[in-house]
Formats: structure tokens, sequence, C-alpha cells
């Protein structure tokens, strides 16, 4: 019990230190989860006399709590964690002979406060490469090598001993180095999610060209439609002086009233989607529903009121409206009537997107949709609608029902503020 309560005071300090160098303010309950966290790991330290063995446990408790704790934040936890590590024997060893119990314990504070305050002011400016995730990866996995190094390399070798001890020796060894490589995956996997963002921001310059090519070309189409207009006028009073009535009827079926589609067909790709307020998403929503309507699919847009944000990533959101109206162009496709419906409502609280479309009923079960691999395209490889649920999944604020009835297939998401 003596031994354990000696424990109590070297820990609390640990924790003081790297709540001192630590990202964002930590809280009283974050503090003490912490304190709670590296008590634990430290047991081996003073009831086992396990000292190189327990400090490597110490060690990853505060690895393992940076890692799980705001995970916005979660490689400069662990690094400034390692640093506060480390601040704390440089500290400690500098005070050792410094005054009584309690000013020991107050110079120990400051000095690391200051310490804390002057490296996040140098290491978490947010420029340069230190902006980078991965870069913080890279540095968990360069302090948490060269920590383990010497505690292998210069305490464990101290305690000789047993075959027993050498495979201890040579599990810590492993352990170390599986952390380190999970640093590296960490940071591999970081830049690929970035480059993932990259190219889906890419996808949605595309789209945006291709809306703005359409744009031209309908405004093209509509000033040649004026251009004419007055020939139309001039063919129309051939008839009229001619008291050709017949005729005139005739004519106009044939040549003048097909003009009103054009009309109808700039009406609906522009008028209802400049509602839409964010570009990116205007931009993709555009080059899908033309692309529709060029397939021969009837397109039905009704945005009544103006959307100026949605309560999401862009990214993700782009992403899912993407799965979701290509799978329904494609399925559009195969019914006999093909039509497809968007609707978008700004509501008081939350944001309305429906997309719907027919399709060709087969007796396909809604669940085995939305699962990993299926799909009823040949070569397809069946992950968008399996894809929509991780995204979805990863918001608190976004909920999804998907609807299948009399041959209408209908993907409603809510999205509140």
């Amino acid at each position: 019990m003596a031994q354990f309560a000696g424990m109590l005071l070297p820990f609390f300090k640990l924790s003081l230190a790297i709540s001192n160098v630590w990202p964002g303010r930590m809280s009283l309950k974050g503090f003490l989860a912490l304190y709670m966290v590296l008590l634990s790991a430290g047991i081996p330290v003073t009831l086992f006399s396990c000292i190189p063995y327990g400090l490597f446990g110490i060690l990853a408790a505060a690895c393992i709590y940076g890692l799980v704790t705001c995970r916005e934040t979660a490689p400069q936890n662990v690094a400034m964690g390692m640093i506060g590590f480390v601040l704390t024997v440089i500290v400690e060893n500098l005070l050792t002979d410094f005054g009584n119990a309690l000013i020991r314990i107050l110079l120990f504070y400051f000095i690391t406060l200051f310490c804390g305050r002057l490296l996040k002011k140098l290491l978490l400016s947010g420029k340069g490469i230190l902006r980078l995730a991965q870069t913080w990866y890279l540095m968990d996995a360069a302090f948490l090598l060269l920590i383990t190094i010497y505690l292998f390399d210069n305490l464990i070798p101290g305690q000789n001993g047993s075959m027993g001890r050498m495979i201890y020796n040579n599990v810590l060894h492993i352990s170390g180095y599986l952390l380190v490589m999970t640093f590296l995956l960490l940071a591999m996997r970081r830049s690929y999610l970035e480059q993932m963002q990259a190219e889906a921001k890419q996808k949605a310059l595309q789209d945006l060209q291709d809306y703005t090519h359409n744009l031209e070309g309908m405004y093209n189409s509509l000033r040649s439609f004026k251009h004419d207009y007055v020939n139309i006028l001039l063919s129309l009073s051939g008839y009229i002086e001619n008291g050709s009535t017949d005729e005139l009827k005739q004519y106009f079926d044939s040549k003048i009233f097909p003009t009103k589609n054009l009309i109808d067909e700039g009406d609906y790709k522009l008028n209802q989607l400049s509602n839409i307020s964010v570009l990116e998403i205007k931009s993709l929503l555009s080059a899908k529903m033309i692309y529709a309507h060029d397939a021969g699919i009837d397109v039905t847009i009704d945005i009544p009121d103006r959307v100026d944000s949605f309560p999401m990533d862009t990214v993700d959101l782009a992403r899912i409206l993407g799965i979701f109206l290509d799978n329904a162009i494609e399925a559009a496709l195969e019914a006999k009537e093909p039509q497809i419906g968007l609707n978008i409502l700004q509501n008081k609280g939350s944001v309305s997107i429906i997309i719907s479309n027919c399709f060709q009923d087969n007796g396909l079960a809604l669940h085995r949709m939305k699962q990993e691999g299926f799909s009823t395209k040949a070569g397809h490889q069946g992950i968008g609608l399996s894809n929509v649920q991780k995204i979805i999944g990863s918001y608190d604020n976004v909920l999804l029902e998907t609807t299948m009835q009399c041959g209408c297939f209908m993907q409603h998401m809510e999205l509140a503020a």
C-alpha cells in the first residue's frame, strides 16, 4: 500500500506536464482520465520493479490516450504527450535537490507550463509542413523510435539474467517497433484520405467545367433562336397575307411550336438550380441532370427556396449525391418510361434532399442493395451504397431513408443544422 501511495505524486506530475504541453485546453475530466490511465500503466514500475518495461508501458498508454482523445488532433496529441513525458524526466532531474516538496511541485508546474507554451507556439503554429497530419504521424514515429531505443538499449541491457529476461527484451523491442509502424501506417492512411479528397475536389471542378460548357451551349442556342425570330415572323406573315389558314396551322404545328422545347429545357436546367448557392454542389447536380436529360430521361427538379449552405462537408455530400444520381440514371434507363426527380427543401432547422427514379422491379430486396460488393451490373464492384452508409455513419446530424414502392426508388436524406 505504501508503494502504491508513493506512485500518486510522480504520476500526478507526469499528467500535469502532459496537460501543459497538450495541443488544446485539457478539461478537468480529461486530466483525471489521463492520470488514471498513466497510474494504471505505471503499476509494474513500482509494485513489480519492472522499470524499463513499466516506462515503456507508461509511454504506450500516453500514446493510446492521445490517439483516442479528440481525434481531430490525434497525431499532435501523441507527439506532445511524448514531449511531456521527456520534459517530466528532464525537469525532475533538474529539481532533485531544490528545496522542499511543495516548492519543487510549484517550480515543476511553472517550468513545464512555460516550456509547454513555448513548444506549442513553435510546433502548433499550423505553418509549413507542420499543418499536415502526416508530418505529425511521422514525428510520432520518430519520437517513439528514439525513446524506445533509449529505453531498451540503455536501461534494459544493464539487467542481464535469465532466458526469460531475454524473451522480455525481445517482446518489448518488437512491441515498440510495431507502435512505430502503426504511426507510419497512420501517416500513409492520412495521405491516402487527403488524396481522395483532392480527387473529389478535382471531380467537382470537372463538373463545374461541364456545367459551364452546357451553359454556354444553351446560351448559344438561345441566341440562335433570337436571331431566327425575325425570319420566323416573316415566314408567318407570308401565310397570313395569302390567307392560307390551313397551311399556316400546319407550319405552326410542325415548325414553330417545337421551339417551345428549347425554352423549357433551358428553364428546367437553370432556373431551379440557381437557388443553390454552394457552387460545387450546383455544378455536380447540373452536370448529372443535363447528362440524364441528354440520355432521354424525363427530369424534374424542384428547389423552391434558396439553399445557402449544407450542414455537411461538401466533399462528402458531393460523393453521396454523385453515387445516388449515377445509380438513379442507370436504373431509370432500364425502365419503359425513364424518369428522375430531384427535390431540395430548405426547412427551418434542416435541409431535405430527395432523389427519386423509376426502375424495373425485379423483386430485389432493399437490404441487399446496401451490402458491400453487391451489384446488379456485370463488372461493377458494388461499393457505392455501402460507401454512402459509411460516410453517413460518421455524421450525427444526417439521416437517410430509402424506399422502394410501385416502381419508384427514393433516397430521402435529412441534414439537420
